[in-house]
Order: C-alpha cells, then sequence, then structure tokens
C-alpha cells in the first residue's frame, strides 16, 4: 500500500543539501581524488595568471573580480564536486511533486547477466576468439496486497544475497499524479529492516529519518489492525 506523504517529509527524506552518505558516494576513490586536484590546481593557476593580467590595466573591473571569484571556487573545486553531483541526483527525484511511503514484499528474486562489453582478437591460428564481460545483477520482484509490482535490478553483492521471497521491505515512490494513478520507474533505495539491510545504486534518503519513518508507520499499521479485529 501507498501512503502518500506530505512535502515537508518529503524535503526531509530526500534533501536538497546532500547527506554524508551521498557525498562521499560521489567522493570517489583515489584516482578520482587526485583527478578534482588537478583539476584544481590548474584552475587556480590559470585564473590566477588571468587576474593578474586584468588587475594590472584595470583593478577595479568587474572581469578581475569576476576571475578572483573563479580563482577561489577553482580551488574548491576538489570538495565541491561531489556536493554538486549529489545535489543533481536528489533533483531528479526532488522534481516530482508527490512521493508515498511505500511497505511492500519481496515477490521473487532472480539473477541474470548482462554483457557489459565483447572482444576478439585472432590467435595464433588465425582463428577468431570470441570474449564477453559479463556482470551478475540482482532482480528484486516487489509487491503489495494491490498488485502494484516494481523491481529492483543492482549489480550483484555479497550482503544481497540474504533476500528471500516474503521479506518485508520499505521504500519511495514517485508521482505526477496525487492519487498515485501512475508511477515513477524512479524509486528510491529500499530498506529491509530484517537485516537493517540498504538496497539501492545511490542512497537517495536520509537514513535515521526513513527510519523513524518506518517505525511510526509500522506501529501505526498495528494499531489499524487492532481496530479492525
Amino acid at each position: 500500500m501507498i501512503t502518500p506523504l506530505k512535502r515537508k517529509s518529503f524535503d526531509e527524506l530526500i534533501p536538497a543539501v546532500p547527506t554524508s552518505e551521498q557525498y562521499q558516494y560521489y567522493w570517489g576513490d583515489g584516482q578520482s581524488v587526485f583527478r578534482r586536484v588537478a583539476i584544481s590546481i590548474a584552475s587556480v593557476i590559470i585564473f590566477t595568471i588571468l587576474y593578474n593580467r586584468v588587475h594590472e590595466n584595470n583593478p577595479s573591473s568587474f572581469a578581475a573580480l569576476a576571475m578572483f571569484v573563479c580563482a577561489a571556487l577553482g580551488g574548491l573545486y576538489w570538495m565541491l564536486e561531489p556536493v554538486a553531483m549529489a545535489s543533481i541526483r536528489n533533483a531528479k527525484l526532488r522534481r516530482f511533486p508527490y512521493c508515498g511511503f511505500w511497505q511492500a514484499e519481496v515477490l521473487d528474486v532472480y539473477i541474470s547477466q548482462e554483457v557489459l562489453a565483447r572482444s576478439e582478437k585472432v590467435d595464433s591460428r588465425g582463428r577468431m576468439d570470441i570474449s564477453y564481460d559479463a556482470e551478475s545483477f540482482l532482480n528484486i520482484e516487489l509487491g503489495d496486497e494491490t498488485e502494484f509490482v516494481t523491481t529492483l535490478r543492482l549489480p550483484m553483492r555479497r550482503e544481497l544475497k540474504r533476500i528471500r521471497p516474503e521479506q518485508t521491505v520499505y521504500m519511495l515512490l514517485f508521482s505526477n499524479d496525487r492519487r498515485f494513478g501512475r508511477v515513477s520507474r524512479q524509486t528510491s533505495d529500499a530498506f529491509i529492516p530484517q537485516y537493517n539491510l540498504w538496497v539501492g545504486d545511490y542512497p537517495y534518503l536520509r537514513r535515521d529519518t526513513f527510519i523513524d519513518l518506518t517505525k511510526f508507520m509500522s506501529a501505526r499499521s498495528k494499531r489499524t489492525a487492532n481496530v479492525e479485529q
């Protein structure tokens, strides 16, 4: 069942300013950090040279101020790029006018293979040798009592092997329709409370806030069930 959330809750769960998990996601490995640092150094050098030239001719010009600001921002690029990338990623879901809390159940779990690259080479005997670079993906089919079904597809990781049918899953769904007659295929990451496991390619959700929401929704569902009995 999909429970619509107010915009205030939506904004708290998927913030405009990235969380630490989102920042860390785009921080990258050592090679990524080195690339950003190199860009920062190059930017500072280039804009400092331009600033000095402009400043000599006209110290109070707007161009001199612009070069100074660009040099400062360039020096911070290595830290700011992850913030910008995460903010852009968050905005893809924040653009939806409506979001809903979804309590679902794992219906099926299966593995599929995807060919990422194909290479061909001729061996010493003149025969064509074809090889494929394939990656395993875990497909998690989710559904609820209303017969709404969606599938999460993720690169296979060791911790995902614990996911089994009938486990409870919580996540957010998004729509342009107030009544959720049509739901976007884009979803947030999912939370499986049984293992305290987060499932998703990117940590969209502010996790502490979402866990509090799942506890509140679970308690409300139990109270409703007791009243109906």
